[in-house]
């Protein structure tokens, strides 16, 4: 009996370790998301999975990485498992949402965005709003786009996001004056918005605007980390090369 009870306690001592490592890994995991290693942090979810499976935080955050990687197909599978584990977990499901509408799932995607929203003490409902403009806009539907946009644009003004959202579908309607003064907004709450730069930048040179695009342009290199995106500016820039300025990165 007493071996019983000695044995029980130690395999509780067992688990708590287990947990606290796991718990340290994921706090390293999340850490490599921040810096955008998403092999540094798959690594380190796979760990921290070995030791504690059934963690719907590690199973969200391995998803959140596989999307990072651009695979959304393998990041479904962690989002439902993550889901399946905690079944009120609006965060896992909004993020399967961007799953499926990165894998073009449309109709999915509208599912998992509509259920977050369901969620009335979701603290962050602007951001499921935003998803589904984002997703009506790769399914041309420009007007229900704009719509959503408001709506998350209204709950938070200052979710840089959405504006930029919101300009692309006032852009694809054609209604370029929006567009640009939306694209602004944006740029005015997030100075540092690389795509919101480099879209504006576009505009401009539908208009012919040469100089306010060449500017944007260039603050859109300056401010991204990425340089397959720097190079994707710059060849825009050789296009407008007679307003273009001397610009190293």
């Amino acid at each position: 009996m007493a071996f019983a009870g000695m044995f029980t306690f130690w395999m509780s001592i067992s688990r708590w370790h287990k947990k606290k490592q796991a718990e340290s890994l994921k706090n390293l995991g999340e850490a490599y998301l921040r810096q955008g290693d998403f092999n540094g942090a798959l690594r380190t979810f796979f760990e921290a999975q070995g030791l504690s499976p059934n963690d719907p935080y590690i199973q969200n955050n391995m998803g959140i990485a596989y999307l990072g990687k651009k695979r959304p197909d393998l990041a479904i599978d962690h989002f439902k498992k993550a889901i399946r584990i905690k079944s009120q977990y609006p965060d896992a499901l909004n993020n399967l949402g961007i799953a499926y509408l990165e894998s073009n799932n449309y109709l999915k995607a509208i599912q998992c965005f509509n259920d977050t929203l369901n969620d009335l003490i979701y603290a962050t409902p602007h951001i499921p709003l935003a998803n589904l403009g984002r997703t009506y806009l790769a399914m041309n539907n420009y007007d229900k786009s704009i719509s959503y946009y408001k709506r998350s644009i209204e709950l938070l003004y200052d979710f840089a996001i959405a504006h930029r959202g919101l300009g692309q579908a006032y852009s694809q309607k054609g209604n370029y004056q929006k567009a640009i003064s939306t694209y602004k907004e944006a740029i005015r709450i997030a100075p540092r918005f690389a795509d919101a730069h480099f879209e504006l930048g576009q505009l401009y040179v539908r208009h012919q605007k040469y100089p306010e695009a060449v500017r944007h342009f260039h603050e859109a290199i300056r401010f991204s980390g990425s340089m397959t995106f720097k190079r994707k500016v710059q060849a825009a820039l050789e296009q407008i090369r007679p307003f273009e300025m001397d610009y190293r990165f």
